[in-house]
């Protein structure tokens, strides 16, 4: 495999579920399920590329505290921790997701070190991969606007494919907020929004416009997910690829496009074509949501690794 470095957010998730609405204030409600386990983009695309065969240098931040010391116990059972910088005077960022079986999830963030943490945390060498992907942009404020061209354009001088994943943007993707991507797209070789996300900063409701116009303003690849239903794809010269997905029943959805992220590097890490590449994409983010919420990640999974070697 082709050598990978993920940029991004390293964090603990915490996800209950159901979750079908917050009680009022002043009341309380139960719920049935939680998990507790490693998580922020960054992380979880991570460990799914480790899952099947392809260890990236993981670049992100801990505090020097309880959370952060077991993320780096954990992330080091995958090799994945030589490269997560550790700040002593900051705490380790959290997120409680709230997932219900018929309700689009929802977040709350508490930021923490990836609120503060700059572009110093990124090794040098790190860029020089074949292939960069740099994600949670909207979680760490530090690195948004030049920092984050001044990453990928070095990555590309390095001679990388440089990916982004910006997840979604708190304030909405207000005008100023679309205008500072739009700068940073012409150094995205693959662009990876969800659908609510491309046509936010499309400006538009209709995702194929969005995938067209996102990918004019790129000059690369522009692929949505638009979760259960798969993903759809925008290519130089207005081609357009669909791909379904498997399948399932989902257990916890939360990092299913992270999954998705990882599936898709790998893939064309090892030299598959764009209909190849985005089958194992969907088929890795497919596998890994229909496990229960504490039994995600397996190192070495023969299950994973056959997923992708078929293009399941």
């Amino acid at each position: 495999m082709h050598a990978v470095t993920v940029i991004g957010c390293v964090q603990v998730d915490l996800v209950l579920t159901p979750v079908d609405a917050l009680p009022p204030a002043g009341a309380s409600a139960f719920v049935d399920e939680m998990s507790l386990r490693v998580g922020g983009a960054g992380a979880n695309t991570a460990l799914a590329l480790a899952e099947v065969g392809v260890t990236p240098r993981l670049v992100g931040a801990v505090g020097d505290d309880h959370f952060g010391r077991w993320i780096l116990d954990r992330l080091g059972e995958f090799d994945l921790a030589d490269d997560i910088a550790v700040e002593p005077d900051v705490p380790t960022g959290l997120t409680v997701a709230a997932e219900a079986p018929h309700r689009e999830r929802a977040f709350l963030t508490y930021l923490g070190v990836t609120g503060t943490a700059t572009e110093a945390i990124v090794p040098p060498e790190s860029l020089a991969a074949d292939h960069v992907l740099l994600c949670d942009y909207f979680c760490a404020p530090p690195m948004r606007g030049e920092p984050t061209r001044r990453l990928l354009a070095a990555a590309r001088d390095h001679g990388a494919r440089t990916y982004f994943d910006t997840a979604w943007d708190p304030d909405g993707f207000p005008a100023e907020t679309r205008e500072e991507l739009h700068q940073i797209l012409p150094l995205v070789d693959v662009f990876l929004p969800n659908e609510a996300e491309a046509c936010a900063l499309a400006g538009t409701d209709d995702v194929s416009r969005a995938g067209h116009a996102l990918q004019r303003r790129s000059g690369g690849w522009v692929v949505i997910k638009v979760g259960a239903d798969g993903a759809m794809a925008f290519g130089p010269g207005g081609g357009r690829l669909t791909c379904p997905a498997p399948a399932v029943e989902p257990t916890d959805t939360t990092g299913a496009g992270d999954a998705f992220n990882a599936g898709l590097l790998a893939a064309l890490a090892a030299g598959r074509d764009w209909p190849d590449a985005l089958t194992a994409a969907t088929g890795l983010a497919s596998s890994l949501v229909a496990r229960p919420s504490n039994h995600r990640h397996a190192a070495g999974s023969s299950a994973a690794h056959l997923s992708m070697e078929e293009g399941a």
